[in-house]
């Protein structure tokens, strides 16, 4: 059976009262006020009413916007009680399924009082809403607390919140009470008067005694109803007369059940009472698969003339439930069985549970009995969501071992939820147990975004093949997938790590995890990112900003990547507001967030000459342990070490570079690399060192790395008095490759050396170039320190041939003529690499991608 949304609809039923309940006016009168109040208290002991006080009120005055949460023991837990809130109130809330997507896509704890925020603006207010909170005594925990007052504090004037409990709730009331928002109904004021006594006994249970046996009843209840339904059922017997020394008000029951009700009972109902006493609801159709030999209609007749403390939830579905004061006695009844049968009798509900598709109500029965190893395999089907997590959080740790696919998931769930203190536990729990596992393979270096100690080479990347015949679950093999991507994309690996990553979206695309689809996204944006596919990496961020909206704990990393991406292209305002946005954020986010915001914030304020800010923040990231990895401090330190500052960490980065066993083979490694040769003296290995990168990122159509390579070896020829023409080849290769995508940094990075060469052909450069490349070079040369690049004018519309640069031109009409490249370069007196740049761009600008076309393209337009 496939997994769908948790079968809670249980919870939210009103429980219906016994027919011909008794109407208590007098608190009647008071409920009536419901809606002058915030917050209403009926504080008093099991058997005392509160249910039926409120369900019968609801129905004598008809009230239609009144939802209803019976909460159990696993409420006690923030995401869970929220879940079934939400869940409650999601007919009243404007784009509702957008509300529960938002919950259950939310896994860290201190975003929620955000949704709640959030849920209550989304909340229709046209009518007012009794939301009614029964069982309200197992809320304790300290944290869920804090967002029901939080809640409270919140609630609009319309919603009215009623809280059924046995004990004085934990929550803030202070300010109610001084404001007169707060109704409080206790245990003295619930107790029946001897009238309502009479009317319950008489008209309600239908008890036909002589009025002295009533009244004598009435006197020793005093105005407990649940005690009178005892003394009822008991009578039944004729053991009234042995009541007589007994205190009912003080709850002392089981040995008064056990005596005076139980022991009458047949061997076959107590049976069934025993056995369906760890059933938390149930009917006809899950006790004749539970409990098969009993024939349940005339069981349960002969139950309901008893009057034996049972509460029909369900009138028309037939669901019932025990009262509190029923289920707790036979639950200790329950206890004493032998553990075999329990046991058993426990499994036999969670299967049946299971095939309902209450796959919650399923947990609670293998949780009772520690079945791990079953409620593994079950949270693995389950959708990944914060109630899926709260359960997840409740299996010791010391039994995931014994399921290497949970164990993986196990990680994976407290690293959407920025632990990473448990993280850190939980990667070495599984480093050490299950380091044999065939699996674990793929699993080792999961840890990498809070470790920097990276071990490149020690271990080759699995290929797809091997990742998917794994034998684990499709959201596990996604994960796996985006952490081998990541290792493929820092060894510049780029479009082998786009494949991998194409492969886990499938996975996200069927299954809807937000978080695969986060990290999927953002990975794919950082490698456009990288490979200068800039366009292309703010369409992902627009996809990206979608989730964003809907996880909020994921925002930090959204704004801190756009802002990377604005730097590039120096729109600095937005750069700055994405940074600002990010700081906002940042209170609950973990040290590899934070230390990623200090990076591209220094970024920033480099680009934007804030020389001191520049400085101290970049002492402070190169103090920290990430950035004795030279993977993170490369693209940094290139700032410093280009302007000829902070030698010794030139010197220290290149000692590592040199003698490091698990250095990775990535770009920025390289570039800063070959720069301190050149700083150094090492100029033929650094000309070497440049061209082999210029030459690898023109084979994997790196645009980025292209731009950045043309321009330092730009640099070093200038420093050296080198070949004029290859300066201005280079100059014109660079601009081509970034004016499409805007890549602008690297230009206002090299500015002086930018506008010189600029300045000195400018008139090769009108020939050579397109007006827009030309306008692009001047705006980036008069952009402003602060807001980055001026606004870009309009341009009419041109025919795509009148987009080429004349040289682009001469080689079309070359190519036009048969020509090969070798012979267009011959003619045109340029090197066979140009004349390759040249026709890469013109299949660009002509969106074609084989020469026919190109010249094809020609004839249709002149």
């Amino acid at each position: 059976m496939d997994y769908t949304q948790p079968f809670i609809s249980v919870k939210h039923k009103m429980p219906a009262p016994r027919k011909h309940y008794i109407i208590r006016d007098h608190l009647f009168g008071q409920l009536e006020h419901l809606a002058d109040y915030k917050v209403t208290i009926v504080k008093a002991g099991a058997g005392c009413g509160k249910t039926t006080l409120l369900s019968s009120f609801a129905i004598e005055r008809g009230i239609k916007k009144m939802k209803w949460i019976t909460l159990d023991e696993h409420a006690d837990q923030a995401f869970v009680f929220w879940n079934y809130l939400v869940n409650s109130l999601s007919e009243l809330m404007d784009e509702q399924t957008d509300c529960q997507n938002l919950l259950d896509s939310n896994m860290q704890k201190e975003i929620l009082f955000q949704m709640i925020s959030y849920f209550l603006s989304r909340l229709n207010t046209e009518e007012e809403i009794v939301l009614v909170l029964d069982e309200f005594q197992i809320v304790s925990d300290a944290f869920l607390v804090s967002t029901i007052d939080y809640f409270i504090e919140n609630m609009p004037e319309q919603l009215h919140l009623v809280l059924l409990t046995r004990e004085m709730p934990p929550i803030y009331l202070g300010q109610l009470a001084i404001e007169n928002r707060l109704l409080l109904i206790e245990e003295d004021d619930i107790r029946l008067t001897e009238k309502e006594s009479r009317d319950f006994l008489v008209e309600t249970l239908k008890l036909k005694k002589d009025e002295n046996e009533i009244s004598a009843m009435i006197q020793l209840s005093e105005g407990w109803i649940g005690g009178l339904q005892l003394l009822a059922i008991s009578e039944k017997h004729g053991n009234l007369s042995s009541m007589g020394s007994m205190k009912l008000s003080d709850r002392v029951l089981n040995d008064y059940i056990t005596k005076e009700i139980f022991g009458y009972l047949s061997e076959d109902e107590q049976q069934f009472l025993v056995k369906t006493a760890i059933l938390r609801y149930f009917n006809g159709d899950i006790c004749e698969h539970y409990l098969p030999q009993t024939p349940f209609i005339p069981m349960m007749e002969a139950i309901l003339q008893k009057n034996l403390f049972v509460i029909n939830i369900d009138e028309e579905a037939g669901i019932y439930r025990y009262h509190a004061i029923m289920a707790e006695y036979l639950k200790s009844l329950f206890e004493k069985q032998d553990d075999i049968q329990k046991k058993e009798l426990h499994e036999q509900a969670a299967n049946i549970y299971n095939q309902l598709g209450d796959y919650e109500e399923c947990l609670y029965h293998l949780f009772e009995i520690k079945a791990y190893e079953k409620i593994m395999a079950l949270i693995l089907k389950m959708p990944q969501t914060a109630l899926t997590f709260s359960y997840l959080m409740k299996v010791p740790m010391e039994e995931i071992g014994k399921n290497p696919d949970f164990a993986y998931q196990y990680f994976f769930y407290y690293y959407a939820s920025v632990d990473e203190e448990a993280c850190k536990e939980i990667y070495a729990f599984i480093k050490t147990n299950l380091k044999t596992e065939k699996s674990f393979e793929a699993f080792r270096r999961s840890n990498l975004f809070f470790n920097s100690e990276w071990d490149f080479r020690s271990s080759e990347i699995l290929s797809l093949e091997e990742i998917r015949n794994l034998p684990l679950n499709p959201i596990t093999i996604a994960f796996l997938l985006i952490k081998e991507a990541y290792f493929l994309y820092a060894n510049s690996q780029f479009h082998q790590a786009i494949e991998y990553l194409e492969v886990a979206e499938e996975v996200y695309k069927k299954t809807g995890n937000v978080y695969i689809g986060f990290f999927v996204l953002t990975e794919k944006a950082q490698i456009y990112e990288d490979l200068g596919e800039l366009n292309r990496c703010l369409a992902i961020y627009e996809e990206i900003e979608k989730m964003v909206s809907q996880v909020k704990a994921l925002s930090c990393s959204y704004f801190i990547g756009i802002a990377g991406v604005y730097i590039r292209r120096l729109a600095l305002e937005q750069a700055f507001e994405m940074l600002e946005n990010t700081q906002i954020m940042m209170e609950t986010q973990s040290s590899s967030i934070f230390q990623a915001y200090q990076y591209t914030l220094a970024e920033y304020y480099y680009v934007t000459g804030k020389d001191d800010k520049t400085e101290s923040l970049l002492m402070a990231v190169m103090g920290q342990e990430a950035f004795e990895n030279s993977y993170f401090s490369a693209r940094l330190l290139r700032y410093p070490i280009y302007r000829g500052q902070h030698h010794e960490l030139a010197q220290k980065f290149a000692r590592i570079y040199e003698t490091s066993e698990d250095f990775v083979d990535n770009m920025d490694c390289e570039l800063l690399y070959s720069s301190i040769q050149f700083e150094l003296g090492n100029k033929e290995l650094a000309f070497q060192l440049v061209e082999n990168l210029i030459a690898n990122a023109r084979k994997s159509q790196n645009k980025l790395k292209i731009v950045e390579g043309d321009l330092l070896k730009l640099r070093m020829l200038a420093e050296t008095n080198g070949d004029q023409r290859v300066i201005r080849n280079l100059f014109i290769e660079a601009v081509t490759y970034a004016v499409e995508n805007g890549i602008a940094q690297p230009f206002w990075f090299e500015r002086k050396l930018v506008a010189e060469v600029f300045n000195a052909f400018k008139m090769d450069f009108k020939k050579e170039l397109t007006t827009e490349s030309i306008n692009f070079i001047s705006r980036v040369l008069s952009a402003d320190p602060q807001k980055g690049l001026p606004e870009e004018k309009k341009c009419s519309v041109k025919k795509q041939i009148d987009i080429l640069t004349e040289r682009e031109k001469e080689v079309l009409d070359e190519l036009a003529e048969g020509s090969t490249n070798l012979q267009i370069a011959e003619k045109l007196c340029v090197s066979l690499a140009t004349i390759k740049t040249h026709i890469n761009n013109i299949y660009g600008k002509l969106e074609v991608n084989n020469r026919v076309a190109a010249v094809n393209k020609l004839k249709n337009e002149t």
